[in-house]
């Protein structure tokens, strides 16, 4: 009984420890201030090869999105997809949105919200502007 008793705590003792280690502060998680430069309603091309354009067959509805956000002196772009034709307010040009970088994702923490929008990375490149020039 004892012996149960230890384990229960024990498993009770590590399962706070990682709620707690994940309910830190968006800054030490990695997230970093971005700005949104572009935003684009993206259109799935057709796969169909024959001569009459009457005969493609249907295409799903797809409601995506390719997001352009600057972060530093990049400019990643991501794919946003959503289930019904909303995009969060967030992704509207010139607004600065808190993004964590992960290999080929990017998560935007969206204000107000304790939730990330997954966005996978499509394109990428690096400014080479004054404001990116390194300081000699």
């Amino acid at each position: 009984m004892k012996k149960n008793m230890m384990v229960s705590k024990l498993l009770s003792g590590i399962l706070l420890i990682c709620v707690n280690a994940d309910a830190k502060p968006s800054a030490s998680r990695g997230y970093e201030i971005a700005t949104v430069v572009s935003v684009e309603k993206y259109q799935t091309p057709s796969n169909y090869l024959g001569d009459n354009p009457a005969d493609a067959p249907l295409q799903a509805r797809d409601y995506s999105y390719d997001i352009g956000i600057r972060l530093d002196c990049d400019v990643y772009v991501g794919r946003y997809h959503s289930a019904i034709n909303y995009l969060p307010s967030s992704f509207a040009r010139n607004k600065t949105v808190d993004v964590r970088r992960e290999k080929h994702i990017l998560y935007v923490s969206m204000p107000g919200n304790d939730w990330d929008v997954k966005i996978g990375i499509v394109r990428h490149r690096h400014l080479k502007d004054e404001s990116c020039r390194p300081n000699s």
